[in-house]
């Protein structure tokens, strides 16, 4: 004798809310509902900054306002984002005595408007480990996805970043700014295989409006700053594929 089962009505129910649930789980997996620095870091893999909880890291920052990133030298009180930390950066070491030390490929530094409808100017003060028995290193520096300068570095000797931002660079962010600093290879892997890079360190970093700070947009003599090709300071640079943190 066949032994036949017909389920009754609230089994089917049961058996169709698993489904829906299961469902609505598998659609959750394959299209997750995250942030773009969470995507690109846990699932695209496309991006080495690791995402920093929004209640600190918010990425603010006072336009015109200088930010030191060296702690307890030279007297100068340490202001490293903020009491709060608040600048989202990647690609470089905490805050020390001798500012913020990049350590692979780049270093970002992120920093959040709102901004003008303007250009704005980009200075910072920086130095590499190099040295003039060295070859010359160079520096490409990109907002928001395109360069908008290049650092060249022949010494020890600091060097003084001073670029403008166009402002559709500016807009293209959407609210947020991100300076990125592409740090050349100099060596092969070493015994941990990552392969030898530059050294960048920043000292300290300042966005204001260009308006406002028009005389500074010229760097002083001894600067050794290179605009990207066929352009000059102030006009929009050509496009270029744009380069995910």
């Amino acid at each position: 004798m066949v032994i036949t089962y017909r389920p009754k009505l609230w089994h089917l129910l049961v058996v169709a809310l698993i489904a829906l649930f299961d469902g609505a789980a598998l659609y959750m997996v394959i299209n997750p509902n995250v942030t773009p620095e969470y995507r690109a870091y846990y699932i695209d893999r496309t991006a080495s900054c690791f995402p920093r909880a929004d209640n600190v890291a918010t990425g603010f920052y006072p336009l015109g306002e200088p930010i030191n990133f060296v702690t307890g030298n030279n007297n100068i009180e340490p202001r490293n984002g903020y009491s709060l930390d608040t600048l989202r950066y990647c690609g470089f070491m905490p805050p020390s005595s001798t500012g913020i030390r990049s350590f692979g490929d780049y270093g970002i530094i992120r920093i959040k408007g709102p901004f003008p409808a303007d250009d704005l100017l980009l200075t910072f003060a920086s130095w590499t480990n190099t040295g003039a028995d060295k070859p010359r290193r160079e520096v490409e520096v990109e907002a928001n996805g395109e360069e908008i300068g290049t650092l060249v570095y022949t010494t020890r000797d600091q060097v003084n970043g001073k670029m403008v931002i166009p402002q559709r660079l500016v807009a293209a962010g959407n609210g947020w700014l991100e300076i990125r600093f592409n740090v050349p290879r100099i060596g092969p892997p070493g015994t941990n295989s990552e392969p030898v890079t530059l050294q960048l360190r920043l000292e300290a970093m300042r966005v204001s409006a260009l308006k406002d700070n028009a005389a500074l947009a010229d760097p002083p003599p001894g600067t050794i700053v290179e605009t990207p090709a066929n352009e000059e300071a102030g006009s929009p640079p050509p496009p270029k594929g744009h380069k995910h943190a």
